[in-house]
């Protein structure tokens, strides 16, 4: 279904009251926002107690991840099959073939949507103040291990101009700091250091931080720009491996040289970092993850999400994994374990600080 009949349905039918439910990445969540703000527009008010329509953003970045969006969509419908269910996002939507009162509304849609949303939908974020900038979708990159181009293989971008605009505007309803997301950000073209700058001489917003930050848009004007205590200390820089191999298999777009100029450019800057760290990626033998971890460990990570490798319908990656020996259980476990022993909580040290996308 695409936005505009969406809106029809909505408005004609008998629906007042509705909520939302987001799975994965801020992305969704500012997504989720904004559709939200269009349902607030449409009359309805947010009700989580006994909502007429449900928003259900899904993700599609693990297989479990997967899994929850469905099945919890699917309970929805089993629980109150009179309600109207809005479901979108990466997950198979063709897995809700068949079931009643469910509008299915694709990503291409919701990159439609220019909503600046207001603190009356009381996101997870609103009552501290923080607002979701979502500058960015779509990705061409192609990692190996990644499902998300074949789900979003549109490239979109929210123009400068049109950014300060909706930051002024968050300003304005209260909002003191804006997270910038977007699905790859290195693939943001007007540049996420113009971006910044734009943000920091034309907005007041008392703090910007990210969701999460590509290698690849850490160049020398974000660092100069990381003088301004406007900026969070922390930055999340995803990496997902630091074995030179693997990064080559991942289809990653830097190496290990790239990682360590990065953070040397940042060293002495006071920040705190965290990071994403993919264990048992195919073919990761014991030297492989041994880099891994030395280079987490040199660097310090305050924060680190590390995730099995999992499989995902129609990568490369998977046909590598099908065809290569195995790791064990227990060794995945114990790789997993030794990267997390590695980070001390973030908390301790930034309370507010985001997580990654």
């Amino acid at each position: 279904m695409d936005l505009f009949n969406l809106q029809q349905k909505i408005g004609q039918s008998s629906a007042h009251t509705f909520t939302s439910f987001n799975f994965g990445c801020r992305v969704n969540a500012a997504e989720l926002n904004q559709l939200s703000q269009i349902m607030v527009e449409l009359g309805l008010s947010p009700d989580e107690d006994s909502p007429d329509v449900y928003l259900v953003n899904t993700c599609a970045i693990t297989k479990k991840g997967e899994y929850e969006s469905i099945h919890k969509i699917k309970k929805i419908n089993q629980d109150y099959p009179e309600s109207l269910i809005v479901a979108t996002g990466c997950a198979n939507l063709g897995k809700l073939s068949g079931l009643k009162n469910i509008y299915i509304l694709e990503n291409s849609e919701k990159d439609k949507i220019k909503k600046n949303y207001i603190p009356q939908i009381k996101d997870k974020f609103s009552h501290t103040h923080r607002y979701l900038l979502k500058v960015q979708s779509g990705c061409t990159q192609n990692c190996t291990f990644c499902i998300v181009p074949g789900r979003r293989p549109t490239l979109n971008h929210l123009s400068i101009d049109d950014a300060v605009k909706t930051v002024n505007s968050a300003v304005d309803n209260g909002y003191q700091e804006v997270i910038i997301t977007g699905v790859n950000l290195a693939q943001y073209y007007p540049g996420l250091s113009n971006l910044v700058e734009a943000l920091l001489t034309q907005t007041k917003i008392k703090l910007i931080s990210f969701g999460s930050i590509p290698v690849l848009c850490i160049d020398d004007k974000f660092i100069k720009l990381l003088k301004n205590k406007r900026i969070s200390r922390f930055l999340h820089i995803p990496l997902q491996s630091c074995s030179n191999k693997i990064l080559k298999l991942m289809h990653r777009p830097y190496n290990v040289q790239k990682i360590k100029d990065v953070f040397a450019k940042l060293k002495n800057k006071k920040l705190s970092f965290g990071t994403d760290i993919i264990v048992g990626f195919p073919t990761e033998n014991n030297k492989n993850f041994q880099e891994t971890y030395n280079l987490c460990k040199q660097i310090g990570f305050s924060k680190i999400h590390v995730f099995k490798y999992s499989p995902r319908p129609s990568t490369t990656a998977r046909e590598l994994f099908l065809q290569s020996e195995k790791i064990s259980k227990t060794e995945l476990s114990r790789r997993s374990l030794l990267i997390r022993k590695l980070s001390s909580p973030i908390d301790q040290f930034f309370p507010d600080s985001p997580q990654s996308d």
